[in-house]
């Protein structure tokens, strides 16, 4: 038996010099590689002599996980709905060519996917990957559907047996044809996939965070926000695991990597964030910025605000079950079409908004809770084989009155560039009240549970100042209603338009009587797409291939910061928004957002010519954050040595 790495003893070594004293933490992150730290963070498979892997692709988001196949949305929820009528899980591996929100469900509650489709920006791999959910795209397969039947078994995590008949589904490799429900392997660490159901050694670091946030979302159930970081000792999940934390807490591999990570909070010029929407990520989060140590023989928590905050929640991940997803169908009809039970459904929609929002800010989020303005494209709630029939039907309302409205709704051709964010808002003023009153009444609750909340509300697809200060008048109003004005930081606006960055000072200007917009966040695939004028699911088999080839491009620019246009807009728009200051006195919070912002050499190329311009963090989910500050400490370190020779 063999690990299928190579340089986790490496870093394991220095992990020890650190804990011993031997060896500086600051020289380690000036070396250390992202590889290593994968191998470290990841869970690694013990790999058999004999086996060879059957496909391969490129991973987005690194970890070796094995399940049963899945090639079917309906099948998988059947699955899942089924592991918790039995009270346990299952473990199953996720893969299709295209999705849409109606797959987010099975796919956040997989272990792995996987697809053939090149691009890594389109919904799946995005949302996957966001959900710190291992996944490779461009993988070298096809699928094949039969009408075949054929019987499948499928064991659950308690050892039973779930038999169900379905259509034959397969995937082929170059060598090999895969069954649904076959058990298959992804090396996402190097973008390999195995037959069989491999076994992985779990990264006892990552280990300790994952029972230590499980520990505190309990405790923070039986004792309130104020006491669930002390009481931690006395949840179930805590005593159930003390005896391997306490034993991992005191290793010097522990000990050195926690050395290693507080001078990387100490080093690192830009804070580095969390893209999160649930309790867990945030609270894995939260643990990421504590020290955590051994006093009178049990584990000792110690948060810093300063540390770790909420950099971006995207509200439009939150609404993942069927029964959310229709809610947010109805609201998107409006009143003209549902009729007298509008209000009625309006109500429902507001108050789960408002429990899904404060279900993260419970948790704490430290310095600052960036929380950017509904943003899903019209073609993903109504997507083009939405059964408005069947939905008219369940909500009794007139199909026709529904179909109409869907087929203007359904059929935009642009996804990411379309009507979405403040083209919304503007169009639906009872939308956009009803989504600030949801945050609003979120933080309000924060505040009246003593928890701190500072407020800074994104807004997406801005082009004209006009979209912001119609927001503005509107958000002030409830707000002021609520009084809830020393919670609110400002507005940002998302930059990710190429008119928003044409008119950048104008827009950055604009101001409403208590409120000021005094924030932007570059959004990393959009602005990407705005300034190299590329789609970004067609580039990916239609243009970057082929420019990479050519050396026209060093990389994918959905993958790697593109230095010469996207890097250098961004050091512009810094510029700019410095200037402005200097004659409004604002303070502007700058971040940057997307893929990039989990990219280890993109991250070090904005710590070294963005941050002295003023970008203050980037907000990346919470299994790139550790990787984005190592990324961000090392490019500071290496410049202070490239100085001083």
């Amino acid at each position: 038996m063999q690990l299928l790495t190579k340089n986790k003893n490496t870093l394991n070594e220095k992990l020890h010099k650190i804990a011993q004293g031997f060896l500086s933490p600051r020289d380690v992150l000036f070396e250390i590689e992202e590889e290593q730290l994968t191998d470290l963070l990841s869970p690694n498979f013990v790999k058999e002599n004999d086996q060879s892997p059957i496909g391969q692709g490129e991973s987005i988001l690194p970890g070796d996980v094995s399940g049963q196949l899945v090639l079917d949305r309906k099948l998988g929820e059947l699955l899942l709905q089924e592991a918790q009528s039995r009270n346990t899980t299952i473990n199953l591996i996720y893969s299709l060519t295209t999705g849409d929100l109606e797959d987010f469900y099975v796919l956040t509650s997989s272990k792995g996917f996987f697809t053939n489709q090149k691009a890594r920006t389109t919904f799946c791999p995005v949302q996957a990957s966001c959900e710190g959910i291992p996944t490779l795209v461009d993988v070298n397969c096809q699928y094949q559907f039969n009408i075949e039947p054929k019987m499948l078994t499928y064991t659950f995590n308690d050892g039973s047996k779930f038999y169900i008949e379905q259509p034959l589904r397969e995937v082929i490799f170059e060598k090999d044809t895969i069954n649904e429900g076959d058990y298959i392997s992804l090396n996402a660490n190097k973008g390999l996939i195995f037959k069989g159901n491999l076994s992985a050694n779990p990264s006892t670091i990552i280990k300790v965070y994952q029972i230590l946030s499980k520990a505190f979302l309990e405790s923070l159930e039986i004792y309130g926000p104020a006491n669930a970081e002390q009481n931690i000792i006395h949840s179930s999940t805590y005593q159930h695991n003390k005896q391997f934390l306490i034993e991992t807490i005191e290793s010097s591999e522990f000990v050195g990597f926690q050395k290693l990570l507080r001078a990387a909070y100490e080093v690192s010029e830009l804070k580095v964030l969390s893209t999160a929407h649930t309790a867990r990520t945030m609270t894995l989060t939260r643990m990421y910025g504590s020290d955590i140590s051994l006093v009178n023989g049990d584990i000792c928590l110690k948060g810093y605000s300063e540390r770790y905050g909420l950099g971006l929640l995207r509200d439009e991940r939150m609404w993942n079950q069927s029964t959310d997803i229709d809610l947010m169908r109805i609201i998107f009809l409006g009143e003209e079409i549902v009729g007298e039970n509008f209000s009625h459904y309006r109500e429902k929609y507001l108050k789960r908004f408002t429990d899904m929002v404060y279900d993260v800010f419970k948790v704490g989020t430290g310095e600052i809770a960036v929380v950017r303005l509904l943003c899903m494209p019209y073609n993903m709630i109504f997507t083009k084989d939405f059964n408005t029939e069947n939905f008219s039907e369940k909500y009794n309302l007139n199909n026709k009155a529904v179909s109409d409205r869907v087929n203007i709704l359904a059929n935009e051709s642009e996804t990411y560039h379309g009507c979405r964010g403040v083209r919304v808002t503007v169009q639906r003023q009872d939308i956009c009240e009803i989504w600030c009153e949801g945050i609003i009444k979120a933080a309000h609750k924060a505040q009246t549970n003593d928890i701190d909340v500072t407020l800074q509300i994104l807004l997406s697809m801005v082009t004209f100042p006009k979209e912001v200060s119609m927001f503005i008048e509107t958000f002030e109003k409830l707000v002021q209603s609520y009084g809830i004005q020393d919670l609110v930081r400002g507005v940002s606006i998302m930059i990710e338009t190429s008119g928003s960055f044409h008119v950048l000072e104008d827009i950055l200007d604009v101001k409403g009587t208590n409120i000021d917009l005094n924030g932007a966040l570059f959004g990393g695939n959009d602005f990407t797409a705005a300034c190299l004028n590329m789609n970004r699911a067609d580039s990916a088999k239609s243009i970057i291939p082929e420019y990479v080839k050519l050396n026209i491009m060093p990389s994918s620019p959905f993958q790697i910061i593109n230095e010469q246009i996207v890097g250098k807009s961004i050091v512009q728009g810094l510029r700019r928004t410095k200037l402005l200051k200097l004659s409004n006195e604002r303070e502007y919070l700058m971040g940057l957002g997307g893929e990039i912002a989990g990219s280890w050499q993109s991250v070090k190329w904005l710590s070294k010519h963005a941050a002295p311009h003023g970008l203050n963090y980037v907000s990346t989910p919470p299994d790139r954050i550790l990787f984005s500050l190592f990324a961000s400490a090392q490019s500071v370190l290496q410049a202070l040595y490239s100085d001083i020779s």
